[in-house]
Protein backbone atom coordinates (compact mmCIF):
# COMPACT_ATOMS: atom_id res chain seq x y z
CA UNK A 1 0.00 0.00 0.00
CA UNK A 2 1.47 3.43 -0.97
CA UNK A 3 1.94 6.29 1.66
CA UNK A 4 -1.52 8.22 -0.02
CA UNK A 5 -3.36 4.82 -0.33
CA UNK A 6 -3.66 4.86 3.62
CA UNK A 7 -5.96 7.97 3.05
CA UNK A 8 -8.47 6.99 0.58
CA UNK A 9 -12.16 6.55 0.86
CA UNK A 10 -14.97 5.99 -1.13
CA UNK A 11 -16.53 8.52 -3.15
CA UNK A 12 -13.29 10.87 -2.71
CA UNK A 13 -11.48 11.30 -5.69
CA UNK A 14 -7.95 9.66 -5.20
CA UNK A 15 -5.80 12.13 -7.38
CA UNK A 16 -6.99 14.77 -4.81
CA UNK A 17 -5.93 12.36 -1.81
CA UNK A 18 -2.31 12.10 -3.58
CA UNK A 19 -1.95 15.68 -4.14
CA UNK A 20 -3.00 16.02 -0.34
CA UNK A 21 -0.63 13.36 0.78
CA UNK A 22 2.06 15.21 -1.23
CA UNK A 23 1.39 18.65 0.24
CA UNK A 24 1.61 17.40 3.40
CA UNK A 25 4.66 15.18 2.62
CA UNK A 26 6.27 18.22 1.45
CA UNK A 27 5.30 20.30 4.74
CA UNK A 28 7.42 17.43 6.75
CA UNK A 29 10.56 16.96 4.74
CA UNK A 30 10.68 20.56 4.91
CA UNK A 31 10.07 20.87 8.64
CA UNK A 32 12.56 17.97 9.61
CA UNK A 33 15.39 17.95 7.29
CA UNK A 34 17.49 16.55 9.67
CA UNK A 35 15.13 13.61 10.76
CA UNK A 36 15.45 9.49 9.22
CA UNK A 37 11.84 9.89 8.40
CA UNK A 38 10.26 6.71 6.49
CA UNK A 39 7.25 7.98 4.71
CA UNK A 40 4.98 4.97 4.76
CA UNK A 41 5.67 4.80 8.75
CA UNK A 42 4.57 8.08 9.29
CA UNK A 43 1.77 8.21 6.81
CA UNK A 44 0.20 5.47 8.82
CA UNK A 45 0.41 7.25 12.04
CA UNK A 46 -1.20 10.41 10.79
CA UNK A 47 -3.91 7.83 9.37
CA UNK A 48 -4.73 6.55 12.29
CA UNK A 49 -5.68 9.74 13.48
CA UNK A 50 -7.08 11.85 10.71
CA UNK A 51 -10.88 12.33 11.42
CA UNK A 52 -13.79 12.67 9.11
CA UNK A 53 -15.17 11.85 5.96
CA UNK A 54 -12.94 14.00 3.79
CA UNK A 55 -9.23 13.58 3.93
CA UNK A 56 -8.22 16.03 1.52
CA UNK A 57 -9.23 18.83 4.07
CA UNK A 58 -8.44 16.66 7.05
CA UNK A 59 -4.84 16.18 5.57
CA UNK A 60 -5.09 20.22 4.94
CA UNK A 61 -5.77 20.99 8.66
CA UNK A 62 -4.02 18.50 10.62
CA UNK A 63 -0.63 19.79 12.29
CA UNK A 64 1.09 16.96 9.84
CA UNK A 65 4.39 18.39 10.96
CA UNK A 66 3.92 17.69 14.80
CA UNK A 67 2.68 14.21 14.15
CA UNK A 68 5.52 13.43 11.83
CA UNK A 69 7.67 14.16 15.12
CA UNK A 70 5.70 11.89 17.44
CA UNK A 71 5.62 9.34 15.19
CA UNK A 72 9.78 9.94 14.82
CA UNK A 73 9.75 9.82 18.65
CA UNK A 74 7.66 7.11 19.83
CA UNK A 75 9.88 5.11 17.20
CA UNK A 76 13.04 6.25 19.84
CA UNK A 77 14.66 8.30 17.42
CA UNK A 78 17.67 10.65 19.34
CA UNK A 79 17.53 13.16 16.65
CA UNK A 80 13.54 13.30 17.14
CA UNK A 81 14.30 13.86 20.98
CA UNK A 82 16.39 16.44 20.34
CA UNK A 83 14.22 18.47 18.48
CA UNK A 84 11.10 17.52 20.80
CA UNK A 85 13.01 19.92 23.40
CA UNK A 86 12.31 22.70 21.65
CA UNK A 87 8.37 21.73 22.18
CA UNK A 88 9.38 21.66 25.93
CA UNK A 89 9.71 25.05 25.80
CA UNK A 90 5.69 25.53 25.70
CA UNK A 91 6.24 24.49 29.14
CA UNK A 92 7.12 27.72 30.59
CA UNK A 93 4.10 29.50 29.87
CA UNK A 94 2.12 27.02 31.95
CA UNK A 95 1.10 28.58 34.84
CA UNK A 96 -0.60 27.39 38.15
CA UNK A 97 -1.73 28.89 41.20
CA UNK A 98 1.02 28.29 44.53
CA UNK A 99 3.65 26.53 41.51
CA UNK A 100 7.16 27.57 42.43
CA UNK A 101 9.43 27.83 39.72
CA UNK A 102 11.54 24.89 39.94
CA UNK A 103 8.86 22.86 39.75
CA UNK A 104 8.17 23.54 36.12
CA UNK A 105 11.73 21.80 35.42
CA UNK A 106 10.39 18.32 37.66
CA UNK A 107 7.45 19.08 35.27
CA UNK A 108 9.76 18.90 32.01
CA UNK A 109 11.68 15.77 33.16
CA UNK A 110 8.44 14.29 33.87
CA UNK A 111 6.70 15.00 30.76
CA UNK A 112 10.33 13.57 29.25
CA UNK A 113 9.86 10.36 31.12
CA UNK A 114 5.86 9.58 30.69
CA UNK A 115 6.09 10.52 26.87
CA UNK A 116 9.54 9.75 25.11
CA UNK A 117 10.42 6.49 27.73
CA UNK A 118 9.27 3.07 25.61
CA UNK A 119 9.24 -0.49 27.34
CA UNK A 120 6.43 -2.91 28.04
CA UNK A 121 4.12 0.06 27.06
CA UNK A 122 4.61 2.38 23.70
CA UNK A 123 6.02 5.72 24.31
CA UNK A 124 3.48 7.95 26.05
CA UNK A 125 3.60 10.50 22.92
CA UNK A 126 1.52 8.03 21.20
CA UNK A 127 -1.94 9.16 22.56
CA UNK A 128 -1.24 12.77 20.47
CA UNK A 129 -4.04 12.87 17.96
CA UNK A 130 -3.24 16.17 15.79
CA UNK A 131 -6.48 17.63 17.52
CA UNK A 132 -4.24 20.72 17.81
CA UNK A 133 -0.30 21.99 17.86
CA UNK A 134 1.73 19.89 19.59
CA UNK A 135 2.73 22.55 21.72
CA UNK A 136 -0.76 23.47 23.02
CA UNK A 137 -0.98 19.61 23.91
CA UNK A 138 2.20 19.31 25.95
CA UNK A 139 0.46 22.28 27.90
CA UNK A 140 -2.19 20.63 28.76
CA UNK A 141 -0.07 17.77 29.93
CA UNK A 142 2.25 19.89 32.11
CA UNK A 143 -1.02 21.86 33.40
CA UNK A 144 -2.08 18.75 34.71
CA UNK A 145 1.30 17.33 36.45
CA UNK A 146 1.88 21.12 38.13
CA UNK A 147 -1.31 21.03 39.66
CA UNK A 148 -0.92 17.22 40.85
CA UNK A 149 3.15 18.17 42.19
CA UNK A 150 1.36 21.40 44.01
CA UNK A 151 -1.53 19.54 45.91
CA UNK A 152 0.93 16.79 46.65
CA UNK A 153 0.39 16.97 50.80
CA UNK A 154 3.63 17.56 52.71
CA UNK A 155 2.03 17.42 56.49
CA UNK A 156 2.30 13.47 56.70
CA UNK A 157 6.48 14.02 55.90
CA UNK A 158 7.21 13.60 59.89
CA UNK A 159 5.18 10.66 60.53
CA UNK A 160 6.49 8.84 57.24
CA UNK A 161 9.92 9.94 58.85
CA UNK A 162 8.85 7.82 62.12
CA UNK A 163 7.06 4.75 60.15
CA UNK A 164 10.74 4.71 57.85
CA UNK A 165 12.98 4.92 60.92
CA UNK A 166 11.34 2.15 62.83
CA UNK A 167 10.58 -0.40 60.03
CA UNK A 168 12.40 -3.60 59.72
CA UNK A 169 15.03 -3.69 56.88
CA UNK A 170 15.61 -7.87 57.09
CA UNK A 171 19.44 -6.54 58.28
CA UNK A 172 19.73 -7.46 61.81
CA UNK A 173 22.85 -4.91 62.10
CA UNK A 174 20.96 -2.10 60.37
CA UNK A 175 17.88 -2.93 62.34
CA UNK A 176 19.77 -2.52 65.58
CA UNK A 177 21.11 0.67 64.38
CA UNK A 178 17.57 1.90 63.63
CA UNK A 179 16.55 1.03 67.06
CA UNK A 180 19.12 2.74 68.77
CA UNK A 181 19.34 5.71 66.82
CA UNK A 182 16.37 5.65 65.33
CA UNK A 183 15.49 9.58 65.40
CA UNK A 184 18.76 10.52 64.28
CA UNK A 185 18.79 7.92 61.86
CA UNK A 186 15.78 9.28 60.17
CA UNK A 187 16.58 12.88 60.94
CA UNK A 188 20.01 12.81 59.27
CA UNK A 189 18.74 11.12 56.16
CA UNK A 190 15.89 13.64 56.02
CA UNK A 191 18.64 16.72 56.42
CA UNK A 192 20.69 14.81 53.76
CA UNK A 193 18.29 14.43 51.00
CA UNK A 194 17.37 18.75 51.91
CA UNK A 195 21.12 19.00 51.48
CA UNK A 196 21.31 17.54 47.78
CA UNK A 197 20.71 20.07 44.87
CA UNK A 198 17.67 19.68 42.69
CA UNK A 199 19.17 17.68 40.07
CA UNK A 200 21.10 15.27 42.45
CA UNK A 201 17.88 14.78 44.78
CA UNK A 202 15.99 14.40 41.14
CA UNK A 203 18.20 11.90 39.76
CA UNK A 204 17.79 9.43 43.02
CA UNK A 205 14.06 10.12 42.77
CA UNK A 206 14.32 8.99 39.42
CA UNK A 207 16.29 5.66 39.79
CA UNK A 208 15.26 4.76 43.52
CA UNK A 209 11.51 5.83 43.97
CA UNK A 210 10.07 5.48 40.14
CA UNK A 211 12.54 2.72 39.44
CA UNK A 212 14.02 4.30 36.22
CA UNK A 213 16.49 2.31 34.34
CA UNK A 214 19.88 3.77 33.92
CA UNK A 215 18.60 4.74 30.04
CA UNK A 216 15.42 5.75 31.07
CA UNK A 217 16.77 8.59 33.00
CA UNK A 218 19.24 9.19 29.88
CA UNK A 219 16.66 9.62 27.87
CA UNK A 220 14.66 11.77 29.91
CA UNK A 221 17.42 14.37 30.80
CA UNK A 222 18.58 14.28 27.15
CA UNK A 223 22.09 12.77 27.79
CA UNK A 224 23.55 9.50 27.02
CA UNK A 225 23.45 6.34 29.51
CA UNK A 226 27.21 6.74 30.57
CA UNK A 227 26.57 10.77 31.34
CA UNK A 228 23.72 9.39 32.99
CA UNK A 229 25.53 6.59 35.15
CA UNK A 230 27.88 8.91 36.19
CA UNK A 231 25.28 11.35 37.41
CA UNK A 232 23.73 9.20 39.21
CA UNK A 233 26.88 8.22 40.98
CA UNK A 234 27.55 11.34 41.74
CA UNK A 235 24.80 12.19 43.19
CA UNK A 236 25.08 8.74 45.70
CA UNK A 237 28.20 9.80 46.38
CA UNK A 238 26.79 13.09 47.97
CA UNK A 239 24.19 11.51 49.49
CA UNK A 240 26.37 9.15 51.41
CA UNK A 241 28.31 12.05 52.44
CA UNK A 242 25.85 14.45 53.68
CA UNK A 243 24.50 11.36 55.46
CA UNK A 244 28.01 10.78 57.43
CA UNK A 245 28.05 14.47 57.82
CA UNK A 246 24.51 14.77 59.80
CA UNK A 247 25.17 11.69 61.48
CA UNK A 248 28.49 13.19 62.99
CA UNK A 249 26.57 16.23 64.21
CA UNK A 250 24.23 14.08 65.98
CA UNK A 251 26.48 10.88 67.71
CA UNK A 252 29.25 11.13 69.65
CA UNK A 253 30.64 8.26 67.81
CA UNK A 254 34.19 7.38 66.67
CA UNK A 255 35.12 8.22 63.31
CA UNK A 256 35.38 4.29 62.31
CA UNK A 257 32.02 3.94 63.90
CA UNK A 258 30.20 6.61 61.99
CA UNK A 259 31.96 4.82 58.83
CA UNK A 260 30.61 1.28 59.50
CA UNK A 261 27.23 2.83 60.04
CA UNK A 262 27.26 4.81 56.36
CA UNK A 263 28.67 1.03 55.17
CA UNK A 264 25.43 0.04 56.72
CA UNK A 265 23.45 2.66 54.92
CA UNK A 266 24.94 2.42 51.68
CA UNK A 267 24.49 -1.45 51.40
CA UNK A 268 20.64 -0.87 52.12
CA UNK A 269 20.02 2.67 50.47
CA UNK A 270 17.32 1.82 47.89
CA UNK A 271 15.45 0.30 50.58
CA UNK A 272 16.57 3.39 53.01
CA UNK A 273 15.42 6.32 51.20
CA UNK A 274 12.69 5.66 48.99
CA UNK A 275 9.83 6.94 50.79
CA UNK A 276 12.32 10.12 51.90
CA UNK A 277 12.96 10.64 48.61
CA UNK A 278 9.07 10.46 47.09
CA UNK A 279 8.29 13.62 49.59
CA UNK A 280 11.43 15.30 49.07
CA UNK A 281 11.13 18.61 47.16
Amino acid sequence: MSPAERFARPGIDAALVVEAWRTAWSRITRAWPALALEESEIAAFIAERLEGEDPVAALAACPAEDLALAAQCARGEPAAHQAFERYLGAVEQTRVSGAPPHLLDEVKQLLRVQLLVSGERAAGIVAYRGKGPLRAWLRIIATRELVRLVRRDPRNKDTALEELALATTGDPALDQLKATYRVEFAEALREAIGDLSFEDRLLLRQQIADQLSVDQIGVAHGVHRGTASRWLARARDALLLATQRRLSERLNLPAEEIASVIRLVHSKLDISVVRLLRDAR
